[in-house]
């Protein structure tokens, strides 16, 4: 039988045949037996030999070193490398497809981070280190930084095995079980405190913790008729905000809900008698639509524009004007307030009190071409040219000036169309068929006709 000569680098088997505290004799069935000695035994630390192996174990050893003499044969083993490839192959079993590990990253280039797991090499794809993008300060930042990354691949490359590292997939993993946790405490109706990180046509987005965030729809942010997001919140508000809805990931925020709204607040300040100052909304046939209070609107009727009927407020304003105005009635329950401006004034007419046929005292104020405008008791007469006099005249001017004192008949009196007419003409009258009267009784004869009399009278 051929006896197989050992090389350096062989591995071969043999059996312990002897051990001490420093060295290991195994015979490998060749004419000397081969040596271990403790610190080529294992890879891990070995103080004495005979507490690792005891004769008659079976050992697998690399030959490091062989000398064949008259005197000195010398066969020296190590179990080293067998024990670390035995190490390194238990690591590679280890990297299967979907298996979480902690490695270190060793160094960085174009196309993602190189890392090392036990003497194993692993690269990670410069898409899979974060849920953000990875930059370059990044990838800086995690060089020499132990990572849990998970396996998702292992491509062979020139007969090495290449294994594709994933860190976004566990990040992304963490992210949702603490948003999954962070979603479970919320309730709603619950207030919150959030910050505004972005403000958008339609609303706000507000983070409420490092994992969530909700949508402050433009709808919610006030009572009031608001044209941008940007008039109640701006980025960078701390704010205290009440959960709505939460339908899946989606959360719904409102400040509105925890706002009075816009006739609370009125009718907790304001009450009837109270004056306002309002801007003109609406104009209509029948009045106007006043906003006397953010977007609180009251009606101004036209009948209670002015005490005078013939006041055309309407036509001396436009939308936009401001008025002042007093409060005459609220009605909670249809959210109806009443306005006026006459209020605000003394109507002179409420005091007068006439009878038809009463004569009163008289100053001419203003003259016209068809009469005169008369000061009576304060308020406003007219006296038509026709009820001035007797005689016919053509101009108002040639019997009346402004400050005569007249004595006048009241022929109509209307108080709430503000409207009296009165006469002089009939006094004058009345007290020529007085006189007429009396004259009559002393010279009346059976030669005079009745008609003779009074033309007479009248000459």
């Amino acid at each position: 039988m051929e006896i197989k000569i050992p090389q350096v680098g062989d591995i071969i088997k043999g059996t312990v045949v002897s051990v001490n505290q420093e060295e290991v004799l195994v015979d490998v069935g060749y004419m000397f037996e081969g040596t271990i000695y403790k610190d080529h035994l294992s890879a891990t630390k070995v103080t004495d030999a005979r507490e690792f192996v005891k004769v008659g174990d079976e050992l697998e050893a690399k030959v490091t070193k062989i000398s064949h003499g008259d005197e000195n044969n010398i066969m020296l083993l190590s179990r080293l490398q067998i024990e670390k490839n035995q190490i390194r192959e238990g690591h590679i079993n280890e990297l299967q497809i979907g298996k979480d590990i902690t490695a270190k990253v060793k160094r960085s280039n174009p196309g993602g981070l190189e890392l090392d797991y036990h003497g194993i090499e692993l690269f990670m794809p410069g898409s899979m280190i974060d849920v953000a993008n990875a930059d370059d300060d990044l990838k800086n930042s995690l060089i020499g930084k132990n990572v849990d990354v998970r396996i998702v691949d292992v491509k062979e490359n020139r007969a090495k095995k290449v294994f594709i590292a994933n860190r976004k997939l566990l990040i992304a993993e963490q992210l949702r079980l603490q948003e999954k946790n962070e979603m479970a405490k919320l309730e709603i109706h619950s207030i919150v405190k959030g910050k505004v990180t972005k403000v958008l046509p339609f609303g706000a987005v507000v983070s409420l913790s490092d994992h969530l965030e909700g949508l402050l729809h433009i709808s919610e942010c006030s009572h009031f008729h608001i044209k941008s997001v940007e008039e109640v919140v701006k980025v960078d508000d701390e704010i205290d905000v009440q959960i709505i809805k939460i339908a899946g990931r989606k959360i719904n925020l409102s400040l509105r809900s925890m706002q009075k709204k816009p006739w609370d607040l009125f009718i907790e300040s304001a009450k009837v008698g109270d004056k306002v100052t309002g801007t003109i909304v609406k104009k209509m046939q029948f009045g106007m639509l006043v906003e006397i209070q953010r977007d609180v609107i009251g009606l101004l009727n036209r009948y209670d524009y002015s005490w005078d009927p013939q006041d055309n407020l309407a036509g001396r304003v436009e939308v936009g004007n401001q008025l002042e105005l007093e409060i005459i009635s609220i009605n909670p329950e249809k959210k109806q307030v009443g306005l006026s401006k006459k209020h605000l004034s003394y109507n002179p007419w409420a005091d007068v009190k006439f009878k038809l046929g009463d004569i009163v005292s008289a100053t001419v104020k203003t003259i016209m071409e068809k009469g005169a405008v008369l000061e009576i008791e304060g308020v406003d007469g007219f006296i038509p040219i026709s009820e001035i006099s007797e005689d016919r005249i053509n101009r108002v001017e040639d019997v009346l000036k402004v400050g005569d004192i007249l004595s006048v008949e009241v022929t109509t009196f209307f108080p709430k169309e503000w409207k009296l007419v009165v006469s002089k003409r009939k006094i004058t009258e009345k007290a020529s068929r007085k006189e007429y009267e009396e004259q009559l009784k002393e010279n009346v004869s059976a030669n005079q006709s009745l008609a003779d009399l009074f033309s007479k009278f009248k000459k």
